[in-house]
């Protein structure tokens, strides 16, 4: 797949996104959260490649918290990510539009190191678990 904004290929990413955590964190946002990164992807000229799906529940259960899981053809297992509706989406994209473009500039001057435990994004950690 040619990414137009890169020149460079990008990658088919599934985003599974838990139900559970959805209806659980309505309050804080929780509940547009697959619709808001629907839309500012398909901005970026990504919704042809990262498929949105909200899933059953994958037994984390943050409080206030939504349990993502990201993968990818690279990274089949993917990365578990548990996102604050509101203080983190903007993270959660630009860990999703990374994985999309990996060719990409980094969104941030630097390059970020993630520590163990965490996939940093941006200048906050978003926290990460392995997936099964």
């Amino acid at each position: 797949m040619q990414d137009d904004d890169t020149g460079g290929k990008g990658r088919e990413v599934d985003v599974l996104v838990c139900r559970k955590c959805l209806t659980k964190s309505a309050r804080s946002g929780g509940q547009d959260l697959p619709r808001w990164l629907q839309g500012e992807l398909a901005e970026r000229g990504l919704a042809g490649q990262v498929r949105i799906t909200p899933t059953g529940c994958m037994n984390q259960c943050p409080r206030r918290q939504v349990t993502v899981l990201v993968s990818d053809s690279d990274d089949p297992q993917g990365r578990m990510l548990l996102v604050e509706p509101r203080l983190q989406r903007d993270l959660l994209l630009k860990f999703v539009e990374r994985r999309a473009r990996p060719d990409a500039p980094a969104a941030t001057p630097g390059g970020d190191t993630p520590g163990r435990g965490q996939e940093h994004v941006g200048d906050e950690p978003v926290h990460e678990e392995r997936g099964q």
